[in-house]
C-alpha cells in the first residue's frame, strides 16, 4: 500500500481543505488546558513522592533498640537496620513512578485523540 493513499483510504482530507474550528471552542485541538493540568499534577505527584521516599528512607530504615549489654542503671540505644522500612520506601518510590507514568500516558492519549478528532472533521 502506498504512503500517499493512506489518507485517502482513511477519508482524511488535507488540513487546508477543512475549515478549522474556532480557537476558543471546547473541542478544538488548541485547548489542552486539562491535559496540561494533568501533566502538572503528575509532576507534583512525582516530586512529592520522591520527597516522601527520602523521608521514609531516613525514618523507617533505622530503628533504635535498647543495647542488652548495658547495666541496669544506664540505658544505651543501638541503631539497627530495618529491612521492612526499606521495603516500604521502595514501594513508595515504585507507586509514585507508576502513578506519574499513568497520569502522563492519560494526558498524552487525550492530546492525541484531540488531534485525531480535529483532523477527522
Amino acid at each position: 500500500m502506498a504512503e500517499e493513499n493512506i489518507s485517502e483510504i482513511l477519508g482524511i482530507e488535507e488540513q487546508s481543505a477543512i475549515s478549522s474550528p474556532h480557537p476558543g471552542s471546547i473541542g478544538s485541538a488548541q485547548d489542552n488546558s486539562c491535559e496540561n493540568a494533568l501533566a502538572t499534577i503528575a509532576n507534583i505527584v512525582l516530586g512529592v513522592g520522591i520527597v516522601g521516599t527520602l523521608f521514609c528512607l531516613v525514618t523507617l530504615t533505622t530503628t533504635k533498640v535498647i543495647d542488652p549489654t548495658t547495666y541496669h542503671d544506664s540505658v544505651r540505644y543501638d541503631t539497627v537496620f530495618n529491612p521492612g522500612g526499606l521495603a516500604i520506601s521502595v514501594g513508595v518510590l515504585f507507586s509514585t513512578i507508576t502513578t506519574w507514568a499513568l497520569l502522563r500516558v492519560i494526558a498524552n492519549i487525550s492530546k492525541t485523540l484531540k488531534e485525531i478528532n480535529s483532523k477527522m472533521k
